[in-house]
């Protein structure tokens, strides 16, 4: 049985006018899709204990991803699907306090642990990002936690839709970066993998 990543319709009324339905998109095919240098032996890897195969990732991004939209979805995908290299690192090889799935700057990765409640009194960036990222679900759902706490209202409601213009807005004013080329060949990547028109 291969794991299933099901999403409603969530666009806020607007599902029927566009012609959009519920569906299923089986959440390994589509990581995958989006990020074809993933490996499926994590043994090969650079750093084997950073990396995870799409099939160990999938569970933990289902689960953070519930009741998102598939626009959401599909562009928090992108993000991570660069910035871990197709999910084989969670620290950044030159700045060991900068990481998890969406490689947050270490002032995010200290937010993100004082909102988990987690014990970093005390302790070091790179100390802080290990304890996050010793729980997988904590790795990975850090970029939900990001676009909760650090995206617009305005950003959000675009993102929802799974626009083109929505993507843009998600990496150039919310994540606070351009739109390279790698940014836009991940994005293209997450839209068919999605069924987005952008």
């Amino acid at each position: 049985m291969r794991t299933q990543l099901v999403f409603p319709a969530l666009f806020a009324g607007l599902a029927s006018a566009a012609g959009l339905e519920s569906k299923s998109i089986y959440a390994v095919d589509a990581i995958k899709t989006i990020m074809p240098g993933a490996l499926a032996d994590c043994s090969s890897a650079q750093f084997p204990t950073e990396c995870r195969t799409p099939e160990q990732a999938a569970p933990y991004l289902i689960k953070s991803f519930t009741g998102r939209t598939t626009g959401e979805i599909a562009m928090m995908l992108a993000l991570i699907g660069l910035e871990s290299g197709d999910l084989k690192y969670r620290v950044n090889l030159a700045h060991d306090d900068q990481g998890t799935a969406n490689m947050m700057s270490p002032d995010f990765v200290k937010e993100y642990a004082q909102d988990l409640n987690l014990p970093i009194d005390g302790k070091s960036g790179a100390e802080i990002l290990q304890l996050v990222i010793s729980d997988d679900f904590r790795n990975f759902d850090s970029a939900r936690w990001f676009v909760d706490k650090h995206c617009s209202a305005d950003v959000k409601a675009k993102m929802k839709m799974g626009t083109d213009e929505g993507y843009n807005d998600y990496i150039t004013k919310c994540v606070g970066t351009t739109m390279a080329d790698a940014r836009q060949q991940y994005w293209d990547r997450a839209k068919k993998a999605f069924g987005l028109s952008g």
